[in-house]
């Protein structure tokens, strides 16, 4: 069975992403292979890798706290997936880790990086 990547972002019931949403006023929208999210006029999944994307209103400390929040639960999955690889017998990728770049959508999206957008002034 493959890992489910994309449920455990998500969490159960959609709890990690509400959670985030909550306590900082993020919008997470997750996007891209995998995502399930249709997008454009066309309404197909994205061919960019899976990202969160993040964008917050609320000002420069909610988005650090939403940014944090991110980083901790992709790493915790990533958790998750070593010992996943482990119990499978099968190796973990050697360059396992976040990766986050913040900037206009378009320009980020080409690097192929999870997104976290800074809050407009």
């Amino acid at each position: 069975p493959d890992f489910p990547v994309v449920a455990k972002i998500i969490g159960p019931r959609g709890e990690n992403m509400k959670t985030i949403a909550e306590r900082t006023g993020a919008l997470l929208r997750l996007r891209g292979r995998g995502s399930g999210f249709k997008e454009g006029p066309r309404r197909i999944e994205s061919s960019d890798p899976l990202m969160l994307c993040v964008s917050v209103s609320r000002g420069m400390a909610a988005y650090k706290e939403a940014v944090h929040l991110v980083q901790a639960l992709i790493e915790e999955i990533h958790d998750d997936y070593r010992a996943f690889c482990k119990r499978s017998r099968r190796s973990p990728p050697s360059d396992l880790k976040v990766r986050m770049t913040e900037g206009r959508r378009g320009d980020s999206f080409k690097k192929g990086y999870r997104t976290a957008t800074k809050p407009r002034r």
